[in-house]
């Protein structure tokens, strides 16, 4: 349904524009119980990517022989990178939506008149992101960065392959920085 104009002709009623904005609050939270979620499969992942090094490292299993393969540092890599990029396509149709629902919202506090701005959860979004979300996110990704980057490196240069680093560090850098990349894009999108 297109947005209708600050000056929407009549006939679209108040109700449809409500209609429309539930709608979309309803979708806008659907993403984010699914992106939100998406976190146990990182820890699935950080799971599998911990437990054997660990325990190693800690010889809690005297019977692990073989070291650490270097491969599968990387394939672990990808599928959590794939995930970050398919949350990311996620988080841009949320923002998309959420700019839907400003449009909607200025229509609504239209009719509400002088009683301040009663529909302002996607209005108020940029701000609360900028201010408060972004702070939680950056400690969020400085941790995860250090569990992908640190972490498998560490392991790497202890069982004595050192000169797989070469291949993953590059590789890590290269698929994190597009991410990086990416994600500030969408982020930007988010009117201030």
């Amino acid at each position: 349904m297109p947005l209708p104009p600050d000056d929407a002709p009549e006939e679209i009623t108040l109700g449809r524009v409500y209609e429309e904005y539930v709608r979309l609050s309803e979708v806008c939270n659907d993403y984010i119980h699914r992106s939100l979620g998406d976190i146990r499969l990182f820890g699935s992942i950080g799971a599998l990517l911990a437990w054997d090094p660990l325990a190693r490292l800690f010889e809690l299993d005297a019977q692990l022989q073989q070291p650490v393969t270097p491969v599968g540092f990387l394939v672990l890599l990808l599928v959590i990178v794939l995930v970050m990029f398919f949350d990311l396509l996620k988080q841009s149709i949320f923002f998309f939506h959420l700019q839907r629902m400003q449009a909607l919202e200025r229509v609504l506090n239209r009719a509400a008149g002088d009683r301040g701005e009663l529909f302002h959860i996607a209005g108020g979004w940029p701000d609360w992101f900028r201010r408060y979300h972004a702070h939680a996110a950056h400690g969020f990704w400085g941790v995860f960065y250090l569990l992908v980057v640190v972490f498998p490196s560490i392991i790497l240069y202890r069982q004595e392959y050192a000169g797989w680093l070469f291949v993953y560090l590059p590789t890590t850098v290269v698929l994190l920085g597009l991410h990086a990349c990416c994600a500030l894009r969408v982020l930007n999108s988010l009117e201030p």
